[in-house]
């Protein structure tokens, strides 16, 4: 029989003496035998939420195989064909005015010609006073009205194909798996896929965070969601306002570092996760900058992080 001193008492966080009967594999805590059956309760009802979670996500995964017009993009395709549509019937009315004005234009120049020529016709048949050219003559130009009344090559449809009428659209996969997953409150809204992170109408602080893990080929995963998460020691980065930040620590060197960033600025990031650092390229202005990680404050996996400020601001991840 084990000594009182060596007894293992129950790991309840309620502060339950009883001695300890059981090991829980999963979290190592030892419980006695009513608290372990409580244990084993909650972790069946954790199971039972994964299970409803998945029934969930197997029925909305067997709608979206069956029915395709339900897909996101779909009413996007919807609505460029649309948009299309009333431009094609927009240029095709502008296209048959101008047909009907010039072809009234040529109409009365015909006109002109037949008038011309039916009163040679007439002056040479009342005074008997034509010859075989004149017949000629007269036979050639009612044979030209014929052929300019009928012919299509009168006038003709051309094509400027540097300004195309209906926008070139295509659907391509989006060649990086980086996406926007997690905000930190609902200050921030998360829309498209992923791709694109909206401030409210607030002026605030608040963070969003990407969902790749970096580990090989900036904020640490380990670090959870905060409102001010540029302070964190696992923080590296740059700001809008020419600084840059290592260590959760703002630094202003404008002689090294000018950071400009605008609206509308394509902005690259590269984790050298080998190397322990990251690059940042401004695509507008060329600028390349660079930092070197410290591991120690900042361990991998590294994970994007963005903080937005302004209000009604936005930030989109785009493909390569």
């Amino acid at each position: 029989m084990a000594s009182s001193s060596a007894r293992k008492y129950c790991a309840n966080v309620n502060g339950c003496k009883q001695t300890a009967a059981a090991l829980c594999e999963g979290c190592s805590q030892a419980l006695c035998t009513k608290h372990f059956i409580d244990h084993r309760r909650l972790l069946d009802e954790e199971m039972d939420v994964i299970i409803s979670e998945y029934n969930q996500f197997q029925n909305t995964f067997n709608k979206e195989t069956t029915n395709f017009d339900s897909h996101p993009l779909i009413q996007q395709i919807n609505e460029w064909e649309k948009e299309s549509i009333v431009k094609i019937q927009q240029k095709a009315q502008e296209l048959r005015q101008d047909l009907l004005e010039q072809t009234s234009i040529n109409l009365k120049e015909l006109s002109k010609k037949l008038q011309h020529l039916s009163e040679q016709l007439k002056e040479g048949r009342e005074h008997d006073s034509f010859v075989e050219t004149d017949l000629c003559d007269w036979k050639k130009s009612l044979d030209d009205l014929k052929a300019n009344l009928t012919s299509p090559s009168t006038f003709r449809i051309s094509q400027d194909d540097r300004i195309p009428l209906v926008q070139n659209v295509f659907v391509h996969s989006i060649e990086t798996n980086e996406v926007f997953e997690q905000v930190f409150n609902n200050n921030v809204r998360i829309e498209e896929n992923g791709l694109v992170a909206i401030h409210d109408a607030i002026i605030a602080y608040t963070e969003i965070r990407g969902k790749t893990e970096y580990t090989s080929g900036i904020n640490s995963k380990s670090t959870p969601l905060q409102n001010l998460s540029y302070s964190s020691t696992s923080t590296y980065g740059w700001a809008s306002n020419n600084f840059l930040w290592l260590n959760g620590q703002p630094h202003l060197d404008t002689s090294t570092y000018y950071i400009e960033m605008k609206i509308n600025d394509v902005i690259s990031l590269i984790f050298d996760c080998d190397n322990s650092k990251i690059l940042m390229i401004n695509e507008r202005t060329n600028a390349k900058f660079e930092l070197i990680v410290n591991i120690d404050h900042c361990p991998f996996p590294w994970q994007l992080h963005v903080i937005l400020y302004e209000a009604n601001s936005r930030v989109r991840i785009l493909s390569n």
